[in-house]
């Protein structure tokens, strides 16, 4: 029988949350991979990071997870990091990278979700 689980780790930081999946993103773990999304956006007061790096497969139903978790995310913010390049085009043919940031490193992803201090901007400049 096939798992139809999909692996999570989240990483509570003082300035957001990072959540780390593995594992098939399909018609039989997207669901619940929601609901344990949907729980955590529910009680999060932070932006959400999503590493995606470690799915290794993603359909219809993956992409209709994330954007529901995205949409529950609105007042935080939520960015999506380690997508695979036909994943991310699937999200900018379907336009959902103009709600949901696709980030190349979580670095990206954190400055497009955190407001950045004067410390950080001066660094950035230099």
């Amino acid at each position: 029988m096939k798992d139809t689980v999909v692996d999570m780790v989240v990483v509570d930081s003082e300035r957001h949350i990072t959540v780390l999946l593995s594992g098939e993103l399909d018609r039989a773990t997207a669901p619940g991979a929601r609901d344990r999304l949907m729980d955590l956006a529910s009680t999060a007061d932070r932006p959400l990071l999503l590493d995606l790096g470690g799915i290794s497969f993603f359909d219809a139903e993956g992409m209709r997870a994330i954007s529901a978790v995205a949409r529950a995310c609105e007042r935080h913010g939520l960015a999506v990091v380690g997508l695979r390049p036909f994943a991310a085009k699937m999200f900018r043919i379907l336009h959902l990278h103009e709600s949901i940031p696709l980030c190349a490193t979580q670095q990206e992803a954190l400055w497009c979700l955190l407001p950045r201090t004067d410390t950080e901007i001066a660094d950035w400049l230099n």
